[in-house]
């Protein structure tokens, strides 16, 4: 599935505004949205986005990595090694990727990623058929 690992990725990335989603709204005048935070609430803005990325690599890893399974380390070290692998993709992707504006995002996920999930969901049904399930 990894197509569905993709579409997750991009969709933790837009939710938390990071790496080529990462435009606010009027980022041009005086410093956009994030002009009117400061000090504390700043830091937790910024802290909350970075933990719901780090929410969204923990349930990539039993969703489509094989969650602690591994060989030589126990299946914590597991879990973590590969959430960091994760985090790693997406700071990786942060920095390759060009921003994209919001309008453009909504027409790629309408027009690419909504039909290659349909696309998948339908192929892995047919294997689950054919393979005599259900």
């Amino acid at each position: 599935m990894p197509a569905a690992f993709v579409v997750y990725l991009l969709s933790a990335a837009a939710m938390a505004f990071w790496g080529p989603f990462d435009a606010p709204v009027a980022r041009d005048t005086a410093g956009g949205a994030a002009a009117e935070l400061s000090g504390v609430d700043r830091l937790l803005f910024a802290a909350g986005r970075r933990l719901l990325l780090v929410a969204a690599a923990a349930m990539a890893v039993p969703l489509f990595l094989g969650g602690g399974h591994g060989p030589w380390l126990p299946a914590w070290a597991w879990v973590g090694l590969k959430t960091t692998a994760v985090l790693a993709v997406l700071v990786w992707l942060r920095h390759r990727l060009p921003t994209i504006r919001m309008d453009r995002w909504a027409e790629i996920s309408w027009v690419v990623l909504v039909p290659l999930t349909i696309v998948q969901a339908l192929v892995v049904a047919i294997v689950v058929l054919a393979r005599g399930g259900m």
